[in-house]
């Protein structure tokens, strides 16, 4: 049987919120869903005022505490849960973690999640064992993956309500992450700072262009028409660039597969290193990496921002074996 810790949101009432019902409070003010709100009716003194259990339809009074307790599971583990951490883990680092998220640096050539083949070098599983108190990587929720060449910013939540709360800002926007991409050819002085907007498709598993050189199927996506596939929007940035090659900063207001690739190809810019959507450059991988992110504390409301720029350089240095 799994075990858990509770933590707890609390919220004081204000002369203006007297007379409102505490399932109003919960709602409006600490901003959670029916959902979270009809689980902790499940949890033994899940919804309190003034520390005494009560109804969601209890009336609040000027002065009132209203408290809000959830779930996170216990991080003692047993030993069959904590996988020892191969040596294509090295390289991960945690730039940010408190009791409900973590951010970790992810290098390239790392996938997120555990997979076929990847069963104790994933990201999430080194992030989970390099935490202040290590924890199953089960427990990790990826908010945002990176595709396993690219490097940078992850952010983990660390239980069921920070991970809800995260992703609901991912959805609307409050999450921001941007990225950093060396790419072919320098931009015009009016191309410089452009906004693209184009719809994506994945390539059908029976077109030829979904297979690699060598027979095995690959997921690949192309630009199609408005209305027929998913909508995508990317802002860039040429902050740097020379004669043959320039480096974007870009942001994105939709998160597609290979939006950043396909995007920048499309308009004759396409990634150095990129077997996909570039050309034969010499490169090992896609010269992409997530160097910015901003979000808020999903139980403070705190604005968190996080850059690495540091050895971005190094990062685009897609010509190292």
């Amino acid at each position: 049987m799994p075990q858990f810790d509770y933590q707890q949101l609390c919220h004081f009432a204000f002369p203006e919120q007297g007379g409102l019902s505490v399932e109003t409070i919960l709602k409006r003010f600490l901003h959670l869903t029916p959902r979270e709100i009809r689980h902790a009716k499940y949890i033994p003194d899940g919804i309190q005022k003034n520390g005494v259990s009560c109804r969601t339809n209890a009336v609040v009074q000027t002065g009132d505490t209203i408290t809000f307790r959830y779930e996170q599971k216990c991080p003692h583990l047993s030993e069959d849960q904590v996988l020892p951490v191969s040596g294509d883990s090295a390289g991960v680092r945690i730039l940010y973690e408190d009791s409900d998220l973590c951010v970790a640096d992810k290098p390239s050539g790392m996938v997120c999640h555990a997979s076929h083949g990847h069963y104790s070098d994933s990201l999430t599983h080194a992030a989970a064992s390099l935490l202040k108190t290590p924890t199953a990587p089960s427990e990790l929720r990826c908010i945002g993956r990176l595709d396993k060449d690219t490097s940078g910013l992850v952010l983990f939540a660390k239980n069921q309500l920070a991970a809800a709360r995260l992703s609901r800002q991912r959805e609307s926007g409050a999450l921001k992450k941007e990225y950093l991409a060396l790419v072919h050819h320098p931009f015009s002085e009016e191309t410089q700072k452009e906004t693209i907007r184009l719809s994506m498709e994945q390539i059908p598993g029976d077109d030829p262009d979904s297979f690699d050189p060598s027979g095995k199927r690959i997921t690949k996506m192309r630009i199609c028409k408005e209305g027929n596939g998913l909508w995508a929007i990317t802002h860039y940035e040429a902050v740097l660039q020379d004669p043959f090659w320039a480096v974007v900063c870009c942001r994105l207001e939709t998160g597609r597969t290979h939006q950043i690739r396909l995007h920048m190809a499309s308009i004759g810019h396409p990634l150095f290193g990129d077997p996909l959507y570039g050309v034969r450059d010499g490169g090992t991988r896609a010269a992409l990496h997530a160097w910015k992110l901003h979000f808020l504390q999903p139980m403070t409301g705190e604005p968190i921002d996080l850059e690495n720029y540091s050895n971005a350089h190094v990062r685009l240095n897609i010509f190292e074996v």
